[in-house]
């Protein structure tokens, strides 16, 4: 019986150790990810123009963002174009990658899955997914980005927005109750709920997301 008693604690740990992760989704300023007057470093790719998905109750833009805004052509001679179309990281044969995905519905109970990552490693203290919220003052000339997607949030509640983690780290699964109507940003930041994903990979291509709806 002793034995019996000892063995349900243990059997209770291993049991929540092999669930996957479950909790609110943090969220990431744009101001990470570099200013206007240097988006030639950071900008990869995008954003995208809106396309219709999830028969089509679901706006979605994408764009890829170099995180340490080191985009090859822009830090480097390239003539032999090894690293052209990459996030070049000096010193490191790794490249990091920022991938923003924003969305406009008006469904609820919305389950929005990030799948197809590589080189994803979760963090909530210096997020590395979750929601990017637009947080550069667009009145400082050198301090402003309203060329990346992102969230105005003002003050709007993003509490209900939750993130599971599956325990090979991916894909991501948002489950978002409802959609907030989040006022337009400025230029490029567009409108509506930006998911981003950072990612470190050692390809020589980029392995970008796939996002799913349901």
């Amino acid at each position: 019986m002793k034995i019996v008693r000892k063995l349900v604690p243990f059997v209770f740990l291993c049991i929540l150790c092999a669930l996957p992760s479950f909790a609110s989704v943090p969220v990431r300023g744009s101001s990470n990810n570099g200013v206007d007057n240097n988006a030639l470093s950071w900008n990869l790719f995008g954003p995208t123009a809106p396309i219709n998905r999830h028969g089509g109750t679901v706006t979605l833009q994408t764009q890829v963002v170099c995180t340490f805004q080191n985009v090859a052509a822009s830090v480097q001679d390239n003539s032999d174009n090894t690293s052209a179309g990459t996030c070049l990281d000096p010193g490191s044969p790794s490249n990091n990658y920022t991938f923003l995905f924003q969305i406009q519905s008006a469904a609820t109970n919305l389950t929005v899955t990030i799948s197809n990552l590589v080189g994803f490693t979760p963090d909530v203290d210096a997020p590395t997914y979750g929601i990017a919220v637009c947080d550069n003052d667009i009145n400082n000339p050198d301090g402003s980005n309203t060329l990346q997607l992102c969230t105005q949030v003002s003050g709007l509640d993003l509490s209900n927005i939750t993130a599971t983690i599956n325990k090979k780290n991916a894909k991501i699964t948002f489950t978002v109750p409802s959609i907030p109507a989040f006022p337009p940003g400025v230029g490029k930041q567009g409108q509506g709920l930006t998911f981003v994903i950072l990612e470190r990979q050692t390809g020589p291509t980029i392995a970008v997301p796939r996002i799913s709806f349901k």
